[in-house]
């Protein structure tokens, strides 16, 4: 069987080692409670970026913040500012709708296409200023949707 060393790149390599480096320091200053909820660390142009599982330990991992660039810093890691980020939900959680859709009927076609007709008869009519190109495509749209209700 291959080792796991055997099957990830050297770059992937070296950004394990670099976040379990950042990890061992970050434990230092902060309770082994919160170093449990912080994922994945990375240095990146001078900034630590923080990946934990949940956005409170956000706020308290921010307590340390100072001390964290301290310390990476006498580690010889380039670090001026932290980012936090919090990784994604695995299976995100679908939208549910409460209320039942309204019901189509050839009421609401009826009223869809008097609504079309009402804007046509204002224009003819001179009582507006000629319709729109938008608008002419407006009220196409309308009756449309009015022909798709009738049936």
């Amino acid at each position: 069987m291959k080792s796991f060393d055997t099957l990830i790149t050297a770059q992937a390599r070296t950004a394990i080692k670099e976040n379990n480096h950042i990890k061992q320091v970050i434990s230092q200053i902060v309770p082994a409670t919160s170093v449990a909820h912080i994922e994945f660390c990375r240095v990146e142009g001078g900034r630590l970026r923080v990946t934990v599982d949940n956005a409170a330990w956000i706020a308290k991992l921010r307590f340390g913040e100072r001390q964290l660039v301290r310390a990476l810093r006498a580690e010889n890691f380039d670090v001026h500012t932290v980012s936090w980020h919090v990784s994604p939900a695995e299976k995100p959680v679908p939208r549910v709708t409460r209320r039942a859709a309204n019901p189509l009927t050839k009421k609401s076609a009826e009223a869809l296409t008097a609504l079309a007709a009402a804007d046509q008869s204002a224009t003819e009519k001179g009582s507006r200023e000629p319709m729109s190109e938008s608008g002419e495509k407006l009220r196409l749209e309308l009756l449309k949707l009015a022909a798709k209700l009738k049936q």
